[in-house]
């Protein structure tokens, strides 16, 4: 148990560390779209996998009766 709780704090930091060439924002790295452009399909990447997580769930938890 401690070995898996260490391996994913461990992991964690190395994911949430920024790097200088990850530390720039989107904008930069894209060309012709703005960050207002970005920031919908942002917002409607989320609404779809929320859309299709909830279905899942849904059907999980009905299927198990919980």
């Amino acid at each position: 148990m401690f070995k898996i709780f260490s391996s994913l704090i461990s992991f964690l930091i190395i994911v949430c560390m920024a790097v200088s060439a990850f530390a720039r924002c989107a904008v930069c790295y894209t060309k012709g779209l703005s960050g207002a452009s970005i920031a919908v399909i942002v917002i409607i990447l989320s609404a779809f996998f929320l859309f299709f997580a909830n279905k899942f769930l849904r059907k999980f938890l009905d299927k198990n009766k919980i």
